[in-house]
């Protein structure tokens, strides 16, 4: 079975893809820190939107926006005070503290404008609008299929008028318009997995890129799926052994990541445990 986070990584980068299959413990527990730090975002951005269901109409943006920060804080320090210990981060724990917190700040910003501006011409309390901005969901729902040969979770499903929409949540910066392939080709996994799992057709899902907080469109047509199909057999190939994908520089990518150094060895240097 192949897991819609090695979709993630191999789309990010093949190499980094390969040398991770064969690299030792401490470079799966980074994978595992990275996939925990998501889910501490994913569960902050809900909490926000759970307490949206609590505004009134007759409050003041100054009162709508220190609403929803509430016990924002308080969830995220405790989330935080056991990955520090779990993972031995210390000296980063207050970087990513502070990423969180402005990238909630900035959600919250906008949420409040367009909550006060719901509210006031709707005339409803919170409860009624929340049901408006954020439709029946499911979060981190996982789902394997044997034909497909995949599993995984997508971070969100929402439900709309009995329809199924698949919903990636991603920290990273966008591209200026569309998706990033990556991002793609993973929210089609999500979405034929969804089809098999609900026996429904899903058409379009969508990118949530928080930074901006802008959704994202994106078809699930036929090319897509294809490209997909295509990614899955080169996984697969360097799962088998059968494939050491090229290495391919990106200033961004590569100077920050953990294997740099590995990828600029000749094949021939690389320590034994990362070949066999």
């Amino acid at each position: 079975m192949i897991s819609i986070s090695s979709i993630r990584e191999y789309m990010f980068c093949p190499r980094k893809f390969y040398l991770r299959n064969n690299l030792d413990k401490e470079s799966e527990e980074n994978v595992f820190l990275n996939k925990r730090l998501k889910q501490i975002r994913i569960d902050v951005f809900d909490l926000i939107q759970r307490n949206v269901r609590g505004l009134k109409v007759e409050m003041s943006l100054f009162d709508i926006r220190s609403h929803l920060k509430r016990t924002i804080k308080e969830v995220l320090d405790s989330s935080l005070s056991f990955l520090k210990e779990q993972y031995n981060i210390g000296d980063e724990i207050d970087k990513i503290r502070a990423e969180i917190i402005n990238e909630s700040c900035f959600i919250i910003d906008i949420l409040s404008l367009k909550s006060l501006k719901a509210m006031q011409s709707l005339e409803s309390d919170g409860q009624k609008i929340a049901e408006i901005f954020f439709p029946t969901s499911m979060y981190s729902y996982l789902i394997r299929d044997q034909n497909l040969e995949i599993i995984g979770s997508c971070d969100k499903i929402e439900i709309i008028d009995g329809r199924y929409y698949p919903i990636n949540i991603k920290t990273s910066n966008p591209p200026v318009a569309g998706v990033w392939d990556s991002d793609a080709i993973e929210l089609v996994a999500n979405a034929m997995l969804i089809e098999q799992e609900f026996d429904s057709e899903v058409f379009v899902g969508f990118i949530d890129y928080v930074k901006i907080c802008e959704r994202r469109p994106v078809v699930m047509d036929s090319k897509l799926r294809k490209g997909l199909f295509k990614v899955l057999h080169e996984i697969n190939e360097i799962m088998d052994g059968d494939l050491i994908p090229e290495t391919k520089y990106v200033l961004k990518k590569c100077e920050s990541c953990y294997y740099n150094k590995l990828c600029n060895m000749n094949e021939e240097d690389y320590p034994e445990n990362v070949l066999y």
